[in-house]
C-alpha cells in the first residue's frame, strides 16, 4: 500500500526518483515478516478486588478480602486463506493452590464454507473451540468478569470443549443491528444456530470414556423489522457423564435442556431462561448409587444504561435459582438463591470498571454451587461486595 502511494507520488513529481526510493528501501526494512502478516493480537483482562464470606457446612463461613486476576486471556488470531482462519487462546487462571497458571481456552482450525440458501456466514471450528451455549449468553449479558452464567456457575458444564462444529445465521446479517439493539454479535437477520459433536468434559478435564456429546443451539429473531432485539433460544445436550469412578460402574446420563428470551436495545437489555439438567459434563452430579441427579433453574437479568455520563454508566442486577436435586434423592431442600447487583461504567470500547454485590441464600441440603447436595448441609453466609476492572483489546 506505501509502495503504491510512492509511485503515485513519484509519477506526479511530488517525489524524486531518489526520494521515493529512499522511502521504499524504509518500508522493506520495516516490513513485518511473512508470518506476522494478518494476525490479530487481543486480550481480555478482570482484576478484580473481593471482600466477603464464604459459607461452610453447618451454619458458618469463613472470610476473605483479597485482590486477584481471576481472568487473564490472550488471543492470536490469523486468516490463511479467505475460507481458512485459525486462533489460539491462552488461559491465565490461579489453580486451588494459589498459583497462576495457563492452559489453553481455544485452538482451533476455523473453516468458512460458502452461504447455502437460508444458511448464511457458516463457520466450522475444528479443535478445541466454543460450545453453542455460553458465547451467545455472554454477548448478551457482557458482565462475565463478576461471574460465570447460570449454568456455568451451578457446575453443568464449561464454555469450550474439543471436537466439532458448524454455526452461522439465519437469512444473512441485520442492517444496522448495534444501532438498533446495541450488540453487533450473533446479528443473522432471522437468528443463529450451532451444532457439534464434542468430547464432553470440556477444556479443563481430559477424556475418560468413549462418548461423544451431541450439542446445539437455535436462536430465532421472530420480528426483525418490528422488534429487531427480541430472541429466542433453545440449547439441547445429550451424552453421558465424564466420571470413570461411578459406583454404578457405567458412566452416568448427562443431559441439558434450556430456553432464553432475550430482547436488546442500545439502552436495556433484558433476559429470562429455564433450564433442566441430568447429571454434568464431568460425571460427579450423582446420589450414592451413582445415578445422574435431575436438576432445574431459572436465571432472570437486567442491564440499563442511565442517561448521565454519556450513557457509560450503567445500572444491572441478576437473580439465579437452581434446585441441586429435583426428584429429592439426597435432601428436599437443595436449591439456593443467587442475587447480584451493581454498577458499570465503561471507560472505552469494553474496558469497564464494575462495581457489585453478590449474596446466596441455602437450602439446608444444598452443597455449594458447583457441587453436590449434602443431607443437613446447612451452608452459611455467602456474600461479597466486589470491584473489577475489565481491560479488553
Amino acid at each position: 500500500m506505501a509502495g503504491d502511494l510512492t509511485d503515485i507520488l513519484e509519477r506526479k513529481g511530488v517525489l524524486t526518483e531518489e526520494e521515493a526510493a529512499e522511502i521504499k528501501k524504509q518500508d522493506k526494512e520495516f516490513e513485518l515478516p511473512k508470518g506476522l502478516k494478518g494476525v490479530k493480537v487481543g486480550a481480555l483482562w478482570y482484576l478484580d478486588y473481593s471482600n466477603g464470606q464464604e459459607p461452610v457446612s453447618g451454619d458458618a463461613s469463613s472470610s476473605y478480602n483479597e485482590f486477584r486476576v481471576t481472568r487473564g486471556y490472550l488471543t492470536v488470531k490469523k486468516g490463511l486463506l479467505p475460507w481458512f482462519h485459525t486462533r489460539i487462546t491462552i488461559d491465565t487462571h490461579q489453580d486451588d493452590t494459589g498459583d497462576y497458571k495457563m492452559r489453553l481456552k481455544y485452538l482451533y482450525a476455523e473453516l468458512r464454507p460458502p452461504d447455502a440458501g437460508l444458511f448464511t456466514d457458516m463457520k466450522s471450528e475444528i479443535g478445541l473451540g466454543h460450545i453453542p451455549w455460553l458465547d451467545l449468553e455472554e454477548h448478551i449479558n457482557p458482565y462475565r468478569c463478576q461471574g460465570t452464567m447460570a449454568i456455568e456457575r451451578a457446575g453443568v458444564f464449561n464454555s469450550a470443549d474439543a471436537g466439532v462444529s458448524l454455526r452461522g445465521y439465519l437469512g444473512g446479517q441485520l442492517e444496522d443491528a448495534e444501532e438498533k439493539t446495541g450488540n453487533h454479535y450473533y446479528n443473522g437477520r432471522y437468528g443463529s444456530w450451532h451444532v457439534g459433536i464434542y468430547n464432553g468434559p470440556g477444556y479443563h478435564e481430559s477424556e475418560k470414556n468413549n462418548n461423544k456429546v451431541l450439542e446445539g443451539r437455535l436462536s430465532l429473531r421472530p420480528l426483525p423489522d418490528v422488534i429487531p432485539g427480541l430472541q429466542l433460544s433453545y440449547f439441547g445436550l445429550y451424552g453421558e457423564g465424564n466420571d470413570e469412578d461411578n459406583p454404578a460402574g457405567e458412566w452416568p446420563d448427562y443431559a441439558v435442556n434450556l430456553g432464553m428470551l432475550s430482547y436488546e436495545n442500545p439502552w436495556v437489555t433484558v433476559t429470562g431462561q429455564y433450564l433442566t439438567t441430568q447429571g454434568n459434563a464431568k460425571g460427579t452430579w450423582v446420589d450414592a448409587s451413582g445415578d445422574a441427579l435431575e436438576t432445574a433453574g431459572y436465571s432472570f437479568f437486567g442491564n440499563l444504561k442511565l442517561s448521565v455520563l454519556d450513557g457509560k454508566l450503567s445500572l444491572f442486577a441478576r437473580y439465579d435459582h437452581f434446585d441441586q436435586d429435583t426428584d429429592e434423592k439426597i435432601g428436599n431442600q437443595a436449591d439456593y438463591d443467587l442475587y447480584v447487583g451493581g454498577l458499570a461504567y465503561d471507560i472505552y470500547k469494553g474496558n469497564l470498571f464494575l462495581l457489585a454485590y453478590e449474596t446466596t441464600d441455602y437450602g439446608s441440603d444444598a452443597g455449594k454451587k458447583g457441587k453436590v447436595p449434602v443431607a443437613n448441609n446447612r451452608l452459611g453466609d455467602d456474600h461479597k461486595v466486589q470491584a473489577v476492572l475489565q481491560i479488553k483489546f
